[in-house]
């Protein structure tokens, strides 16, 4: 019974190990290992007090891997847009770092991701850009 045991968790280890070698169809394995790795929608934009979302239908932010990023916005009178750009991300103190060019300005930001939240905070032209995500 023990040889048997062993020999089931070892190939149950053997194929977690197996799946996890491509992050996009890993599924649980990836939410345990790289939790951050999501897609996160904006719930509150504001430019200066003013609420930017009743301009847009959707602003999204998909962390595709451990360093790519997508920005995916879509104004509610014009057309969808996708920005690529590079992340890091640090285990330890779950900081995100990334710029990327938003709303025709280019922010370089460093925020936490907690309970699959963050918040990002920017002073553009006198007027404060405060935009928070939440992951889906």
């Amino acid at each position: 019974m023990g040889k048997k045991l062993f020999l089931l968790i070892f190939c149950a280890a053997l194929f977690t190990a197996l799946c996890g070698c491509n992050a996009k169809n890993a599924g649980p394995l990836k939410s345990l290992t790289n939790p951050h790795i999501a897609q996160y929608e904006c719930e509150e934009a504001t430019l200066g007090g003013e609420n930017l979302l009743e301009k847009f239908e959707f602003i999204k932010i998909i962390l595709i891997d451990k360093e790519n990023l997508e920005l995916n916005y879509k104004p509610k009178d014009g057309e969808g847009k996708s920005v690529k750009s590079n992340y890091t991300f640090d285990y330890k103190t779950r900081r995100l770092t990334a710029e990327i060019g938003i709303l025709g300005y280019d922010l370089k930001q460093t925020t936490v991701i907690e309970k699959g939240k963050f918040t990002i905070s920017e002073s553009i032209g006198g007027k404060q850009l405060v935009m928070k995500f939440k992951a889906n």
